[in-house]
Formats: structure tokens, C-alpha cells, sequence
């Protein structure tokens, strides 16, 4: 066993989450659609797969692209996966790789591993994680190469063959994520749209494999269109769009494409849901095919999530592709049915499996899981979303809620306080919503009609000293810890900031149930030296011509109800204290002030409610709610 493998075997053994001990096991007979496709039936068999793999000798070196298709559908998984395993492997690996790409230096398949050492560094901010992939593109875009895109043998300096569409453009997408240089955007947008005008055929609205294959036909007549080939391409789209950002002038071009190729591949489907190696002479490829399928069924399902394709049209070809994918899956968890590298398509082992058919299903599972999220009654969801900056945001079936980061930070828009955007569905939206890019007006379901600003927004924390309110600025690192269906809860930790002569440190803890208003917030203060207590406040930003805020008499909660905004409604804030508090009410902020203890845990309530929802008319109906709340807490 590969040294890697043994760390990955060692993060391992960690215990599974004890809500999953009594799933079915995968494989076994399916219990029909509705509980094949609940979300922890789609959980548990995402789970059981990457176990059965984790525990298998690394075949292929880490750093290669083989390798690095497995981590993206791990960390995909580590997003919604309550174990932390997933993630720690994904961390094991990239310490034992010194987060370094691959030793070819323009060869896309040695770049695709740095995917996952950006979205570790997305969500951790080491700049070790940063260094080696930044220092590898910069010499690219110093020395970019201009030769022609004929693929000739052992000739890797560009994009020409379909395949490196997926391992390349992600990786230097996610660079400008954390970098917010858009010359690597630039340089992504270039390369792809010089691959596209080489090998996509326009009117077939699939991609050559290669140059080699422009002449060459199936025993059918039509032409060769490898399914692997193209399943990279469409899930490389999804990966691109999926941090692009909305304002980029030629993403149009992208969204195009990848609604084109989407249409051609639903087509293409077979009976049993799977596609095959060959795409339009399916009859000469009778084997099934888990890897090409797998990244269809995860681009189209990611499609369907933040409408870019049509929910109605698409989603019976989604359904249709998890159930044949999860039927290749022995008990054991062995992802079986992935075409070889480099093996006759026609003829291989079907019981064979290889990682990059397992993160081409980890992939589609994480999508399927958020699709079968939006068909519960109440669900719960939390995300980071790097097309819009920084921002994590996470909703339930009453409201959505985001805090900045420090890319926002860099540009200027410094807070540390609670943004909340209203809802009128209770479905899951926000993705969809950053997206579409569509989120500052209401089409049905809702809205962002809040200004938090550098305030403390809607129950953002801060320090009370010398009659000054201090403040963080934005999160530093995120880490989610449950997200869903019924709860989601995530951590963000804050820079020392100042307040009085003593540097504090903040940890917030957030979770947000379904059928609540209101987030349970558990926020660490932390200093070294000074006094042994701190004065802590919780807040509410204040509006010109809102109302004064309303306290309970012994400080346990508070009210704000905002101005009317013409057309969209208002908004009512509030905050649930879980201990003693006191009201101080300033020019800016309605605050609750109570003593803090070094490193012990302020644990309230922070939460918004609309008069469009349908659940709250009127200021007294969120008064009578949050005095109900204070008086019958949740347990947890």
C-alpha cells in the first residue's frame, strides 16, 4: 500500500456518525423512489462508496489526474457529510503532496490536483495551500505556449484534447477565487474558447476526443463522440460556472454550451439510465459505463439545482441515472462498471472499478442530495459561495442568511454582522439565487432587501468597552458541520481585532432548523492578559424612520421592525437571549449587553421574519414569536 493510501486508511477509522448505522445497505434491493431518493438514502450511498474506495491501495500516484477526479467528488461529499474524514483525507493528502500540482508543468492533467488544494485554501486560508499552484500558473502565464491545437503524442502544452477541459479550467478558475486576479480568468476563458472552436462539433453540440477523431466514424456511420470524454467536458462546465462570477463578460458563452450539451446528452440516455462509451452508436458498446455517466448525471443535476436547465425536462433524466448508478454498486460499497484507461470500450471487466468513476459518483450524489433536498416538506442547507467573492450563506424553509469573507474584505465591504434575505418559499433557493444573479428582486420567492453593511446587521456580536462597540471584520476560515436535511450548522472563525487595548479572538457557531426564524448562534470570546470578563453585546442595526426597538423587560429578547420598503414588505429582527442581558440602545444599534467569561460560549437566538412570507402580517405577530421562543427554546 502507497504511503498515501495508509494516511487516507488512518483518517479512516474515524467512527461513522451514528445517525447512518441503520441505513440499507447500497445495492440491496431498491425501496422505491421515494426513499432512494431521500436525502440520507443518497448520503449513506455516497458514503459507502468512498469508504469501500478509501480503504483500497492507491493504484495511481497522487498527484495524478486519476487521483485528483476522486478528490473532487470528496470534497464535494465533505460538504455535506456530517464525518469529518472525508475532509481530513483531503487535507492528509495535500500535506503529504506539499500542495504541489504535478511535475509537467503546462500538462492539464498534472494541474487538476490543485482543485482541491483551492478549495482547502477557500475555506482555511493558509497560504502554504496557495503557494505551489500560484507559483506553477504564474510561470504558465510568463511562458504561455501558442503552438496549434493538433494533438500529436507526448504534445500536452495546451488544451487539446476534450478531456483536459475538466482537469485545467476548474483549477484556474478557483485560483482567481482566492487570488481575485483575473488574469488567470482571463487566461481560462482564452484557452477554452480556443479548444471549444477546435473540437466542439456545432452541430452535433458534442466535443471530439481529439483531432485524430474528426474523420474517424462508428460501424453506425456517425461520428466518434467518446461518453468519458464528453462527461468531463460538461462537468468541467458545471465547474467553471459554478465559481465563474455572474458579471464576466463572456460567460454567456459558457452558459450556452453547457445548456447545449446538456440537451444532447439527455437524448443520449438509455434505458437503464446509464450512456455508454460511445455515445451515438450505443448499440456496438453494449457494456454499462459508471464514470462518463457519473459526470453526466452530476452536471445535469447541478444544472436542475441552480436553474440553468429545466427542472420538468431534466429531472425524470436525473432520477433515471442515480437509480442505474447506484444498481453498479456492490454491498460492499464498490463502485463497479468504470471503463479502464486506456482499455477497449467494447470489451472490459464489468466488475471493474477505478477512482475516477468514484469521484465522477461522488460528484453526482453531492447534486442528487441537494435535488432531494428541495423535495422535503422543511429542509436546511448551507453553502460557501465563491461566484460572488466570499460569502457563506445557508437558508431553511423560512429564511436565508449570509456572512462575508476576506476577499470582501480586500475590496472594502468589511462586516462582520448577520445579512438575512427574506423567503416566500420554502423550498431551497439561494443557490439557485447567486447563480441567475437575480437575488435583489423578487420573482416569487423572495428576496435580498437587507443592507447590512458593516453593521451588526441582524444579531451580529461585538465587544462593549469604554463605551465603544468593537467589532471583527469578516470571517477568516469556515468549516460546516452538519448541513441537513432538517439542520445545518457550520463554524467561522474571526481575526484578533481590537477593543479597548485587549485582542480578542471570535469563534461563532451557527445552526439553523427547519420551521425556525431564528439561528442559534454559540460565539467564543478569547483574549490573552487583560481582565478575566468582557462586556459582550448582540445587536440589530437601527433604520431612519423604523420604530424604536422593543426589549423584554429582564433583557431576554429583543424586537426591531424595520421602515416599510415600497413593494417588497418589511422586516422584522430579532434576538433570544439564553442568558442574562441588559438593554443598551444607541444611535446605531439596539444592543443586549452581558458579561462574557474568557473562552466560555455566548449562546442566544438571531433571526429575521417578513410580512410577505405569510407568517408574520404585523410587528405584534413577530413580538408574540419571539416571546413564544424565549419562553419554549429548542433543546439543542
Amino acid at each position: 500500500m502507497r504511503p498515501f493510501a495508509a494516511l487516507i486508511v488512518a483518517v479512516l477509522t474515524l467512527p461513522l456518525c451514528a445517525q447512518n448505522a441503520t441505513e440499507p445497505a447500497v445495492g440491496a434491493a431498491p425501496a422505491g423512489p421515494a426513499s432512494e431518493l431521500a436525502p440520507q438514502s443518497i448520503l449513506t450511498a455516497m458514503q459507502k462508496v468512498a469508504d469501500w474506495q478509501l480503504t483500497q491501495p492507491l493504484r495511481h500516484p497522487p498527484d495524478d489526474w486519476t487521483s485528483a477526479a476522486l478528490y473532487t467528488g470528496l470534497m464535494a461529499l465533505s460538504q455535506i457529510s456530517a464525518d469529518p474524514k472525508y475532509h481530513d483525507a483531503m487535507m492528509a493528502m495535500g500535506q503529504g503532496q506539499a500542495w504541489k500540482p504535478g511535475k509537467r508543468v503546462y500538462d492539464a492533467d498534472d494541474h487538476c490536483v490543485s482543485q482541491t488544494y483551492l478549495e482547502l485554501y477557500l475555506q482555511h486560508r493558509d497560504p502554504v495551500m496557495l503557494g505551489p499552484t500560484r507559483d506553477r500558473f504564474d510561470a504558465i502565464l510568463a511562458g504561455p505556449r501558442t503552438n496549434d491545437l493538433r494533438f500529436v503524442k507526448g504534445a500536452r502544452d495546451r488544451w487539446a484534447w476534450c478531456d483536459a477541459l475538466f482537469m485545467g479550467p476548474p483549477a484556474w478558475v478557483r485560483l482567481y477565487a482566492a487570488t481575485g486576479d483575473k488574469k488567470y480568468l482571463d487566461f481560462m476563458d482564452h484557452e477554452w474558447r480556443a479548444t471549444s472552436d477546435y473540437l466542439y462539433d456545432q452541430g452535433e453540440h458534442l466535443y471530439f476526443r481529439d483531432s485524430t477523431y474528426f474523420d474517424k466514424r462508428e460501424a453506425n456511420g456517425q461520428k466518434v463522440f467518446w461518453s468519458r470524454g464528453n462527461g468531463w467536458v460538461l462537468a468541467g462546465l458545471a465547474r467553471v460556472l459554478q465559481v465563474m462570477p455572474p458579471e464576466y463578460p463572456r460567460r454567456q458563452r459558457y452558459q450556452q454550451q453547457y445548456r447545449e450539451m446538456a440537451a444532447k446528452i439527455a437524448t443520449l440516455q438509455q434505458p437503464d439510465g446509464l450512456w455508454r462509451a460511445s455515445l451515438l452508436d450505443p448499440a456496438s458498446y453494449p457494456l454499462k459505463e459508471t464514470s462518463g455517466s457519473g459526470f453526466y448525471t452530476f452536471a445535469l443535476a447541478w444544472g436542475i439545482n441552480r436553474g440553468a436547465l429545466d427542472r420538468a425536462a431534466y429531472e425524470p433524466v436525473v432520477r433515471k441515472a442515480w437509480k442505474g448508478l447506484v444498481e453498479c454498486v456492490t454491498p460492499e460499497g464498490k463502485l463497479e462498471h468504470v471503463q479502464p484507461v486506456g482499455a477497449d470500450p467494447k470489451r472490459f471487466d464489468p466488475t471493474h472499478s477505478d477512482i475516477y468513476g468514484v469521484g465522477a459518483f461522488l460528484l453526482a450524489g453531492s447534486e442528487l442530495y441537494r435535488l432531494a433536498l428541495s423535495e422535503q416538506p422543511a429542509a436546511a442547507y448551507g453553502a460557501f459561495m465563491p461566484q460572488r467573492k466570499d460569502d457563506f450563506t445557508w437558508e431553511n424553509d423560512r429564511i436565508a442568511c449570509r456572512v462575508y469573507g476576506p476577499v470582501l474584505e480586500a475590496a472594502g465591504e468589511i462586516s462582520s454582522g448577520l445579512d438575512v434575505w427574506v423567503k416566500r418559499t420554502r423550498k431551497p433557493v439561494v443557490e439557485k439565487w447567486y447563480y441567475l444573479a437575480a437575488y435583489h428582486n423578487d420573482h416569487g420567492e423572495g428576496l435580498d432587501m437587507y443592507k447590512v453593511g458593516p453593521s451588526r446587521g441582524c444579531g451580529g456580536t461585538g465587544i462593549w468597552r469604554d463605551g465603544k462597540l468593537c467589532v471583527a471584520n469578516n470571517f477568516v476560515t469556515w468549516r460546516l458541520l452538519e448541513n441537513g436535511p432538517a439542520r445545518v450548522a457550520f463554524e467561522l472563525s474571526y481575526a484578533p481585532y481590537d477593543a479597548g487595548g485587549v485582542k480578542v479572538r471570535e469563534t461563532r457557531r451557527l445552526a439553523l432548523e427547519t420551521g425556525s426564524n431564528l439561528n442559534r448562534l454559540e460565539t467564543r470570546f478569547d483574549w490573552d492578559g487583560g481582565p478575566d470578563e468582557l462586556q459582550a453585546v448582540v445587536g440589530v442595526v437601527k433604520r431612519e424612520g423604523g420604530g424604536a426597538p422593543d426589549y423584554a423587560q429582564d433583557g431576554s429578547w429583543m424586537a426591531y421592525w424595520e421602515p416599510e420598503q415600497p413593494g417588497n414588505g418589511t422586516i422584522g429582527c430579532g434576538v433570544v437571549m439564553t442568558s442574562p442581558a441588559k438593554p443598551l440602545d444607541t444611535q446605531e444599534h439596539a444592543l443586549l449587553r452581558t458579561t462574557v467569561k474568557r473562552g466560555q460560549p455566548l449562546v442566544y437566538y438571531a433571526g429575521a421574519g417578513w410580512t410577505r412570507s405569510g407568517d408574520f402580517p404585523g410587528k405584534e405577530s413577530w413580538v408574540r414569536y419571539l416571546t413564544a421562543f424565549r419562553a419554549k427554546p429548542p433543546k439543542s
